[in-house]
């Protein structure tokens, strides 16, 4: 913030500094990270409990801005359309909205399949410059390649524990934690994985990567997924990962008689129920009754800490502290689970909700209705946060035609023709047939809003904006 308030007096120098860091590298000071080892949970004595986070000079910081911008100017779209994490309109939530619409594909198509997730161990900490210099050596300008080599190399470290510092340590490998120049460096790095596992499903966040292979004959799907998931160890042990197999996670999608096991790589891995994807409970045939469990259960736990909050904070707080935590700790990635899950649970949800706004208006003897503390509080429900949560990412990704994937299969959807005399742009399969849950077959509600939604030019404020009036029925009562 000093350095912006400073900017006309100190420019033209930090210009300088930075063009001479590019011709001939970075000052050896300015590689050293001061690393602090946070306490995560658990025991103070289990050095795992600790998660290391890198203090960077700030001039650093400033150098690294002006090298991610030259190489977002280079390698735009080089990340690859599997890649979820640091882009813009892209999210965990895109990313299991994607992964969502691959499990309904074949679900719809009447076929199998098997979605397995590939667990790394410090994969960030792995990145080795070496095998990066190989890589990128034709591809980027030369310039921009020896100013990020010189990035990656002769970095060092010293560790502080209460006020005093271990002795410097060089790191050979690895994206420098706490860097802005690192998840980029990072998503480049793994781009290529996809073209080395033919015509599989990706989806990466970061690196957690889920892998879907389909068949309509369960032998050659259990040989197409072997192969696969072959050729994907293989690659990232050739750039230097390091992949911990008996960790994959392994999920049966399709007909009632799955298998039990499946051996990948000479490993005998079980076939889940459920697996737990960003944050979700994502099931084989999109029955979401583990995930809505799984929010019923923290949502009464965290329900518990806000009735002891309540005392200390006024409705306005508490209300701002239950959007941050409550709703987004119980309703997370609503827009992919909470309209499919069956009623009995939404109600329970419900319940939960209504509780919290009882307890902001300390109503604890039921005399207001709930229309009323909808009203009084400013809170959609559930079912509408859910309506509202899809609606806007559908908008926004017609309109930014990010993330790719999903723009491609709404576009198909979008123009479509002929329809059925009397339905809208969109139909909504997703109660006539069972796993109808891609993102195409779940959005009848965007039809109310006419085409001039989906082709004006919106900023994003803007298109919350209009959505909460479409769809809060608070909203729609004050307006």
């Amino acid at each position: 913030m000093q350095i912006k308030v400073a900017m006309s007096l100190l420019g033209d120098n930090l210009l300088g500094l930075i063009n001479n860091f590019c011709e001939n590298g970075m000052e050896d000071s300015l590689k050293t990270a001061r690393v602090i080892p946070l306490l995560k949970k658990g025991d103070r004595t289990c050095l795992n409990n600790y998660r290391p986070v890198s203090n960077l000079s700030v001039f650093s910081k400033v150098y690294e801005k002006c090298l991610l911008k030259r190489l977002d100017d280079e390698t735009l779209g080089w990340e690859g359309d599997h890649q979820h994490a640091y882009r813009k309109g892209h999210s965990t939530e895109t990313a299991l909205l994607t992964v969502q619409s691959f499990i309904a594909n074949v679900l719809e198509n009447n076929q199998i399949g098997i979605l397995y997730s590939i667990d790394l161990s410090a994969a960030f900490d792995l990145l080795r410059p070496d095998t990066f210099f190989k890589l990128f050596q034709n591809k980027l300008t030369e310039g921009l390649l020896f100013a990020i080599m010189d990035f990656l190399t002769n970095r060092k470290f010293v560790v502080e524990v209460s006020g005093k510092r271990s002795e410097m340590k060089e790191l050979d490998r690895g994206c420098v934690q706490g860097s802005i120049l690192g998840p980029k460096l990072f998503t480049l790095y793994m781009s290529q994985l996809t073209e080395q596992l033919g015509d599989a499903k990706v989806v990466t966040y970061a690196d957690d990567t889920y892998v879907v292979t389909t068949s309509s004959n369960k032998h050659e799907l259990l040989q197409k997924t072997k192969l696969c998931f072959s050729n994907h160890v293989q690659y990232l042990k050739q750039v230097g990962m390091v992949v911990n197999q008996l960790k994959t996670e392994v999920l049966w999608i399709g007909k009632d008689d799955p298998e039990t096991s499946v051996e990948l790589n000479g490993n005998v891995l079980e076939v889940a129920d459920n697996i737990k994807a960003l944050g979700v409970f994502i099931n084989g045939k999109l029955n979401w009754d583990r995930q809505a469990e799984h929010a019923i259960s923290k949502g009464r736990k965290v329900m518990y800490n806000f009735k002891f909050l309540r005392k200390y904070l006024t409705k306005d707080q508490f209300l701002k502290a239950a959007s941050a935590h409550f709703y987004g700790t119980v309703f997370y990635a609503s827009s992919v689970w909470f309209d499919q899950c069956k009623e009995i649970y939404k109600r329970q949800l419900d319940s939960l909700h209504y509780r919290l706004l009882r307890t902001a208006c300390r109503d604890y003897n039921y005399s207001k209705s709930r229309v009323e503390l909808t009203r009084v509080c400013k809170r959609a429900t559930p079912s509408e946060w859910s309506r509202f949560a899809t609606a806007t990412r559908v908008v926004k990704t017609l309109r930014d035609k990010q993330p790719k994937v999903l723009a491609d299969l709404l576009d198909k959807t979008l123009f479509e023709e002929p329809r059925k005399p009397g339905v809208g742009k969109f139909y909504d399969g997703s109660r006539t047939k069972y796993g109808r849950q891609s993102m195409q077959n779940r959005l009848a509600m965007i039809n109310d809003l006419g085409e001039p939604w989906l082709r004006r030019e919106l900023s994003d404020d803007e298109i919350r904006r209009m959505m909460k009036r479409a769809y809060f029925n608070y909203m729609k009562k004050t307006d």
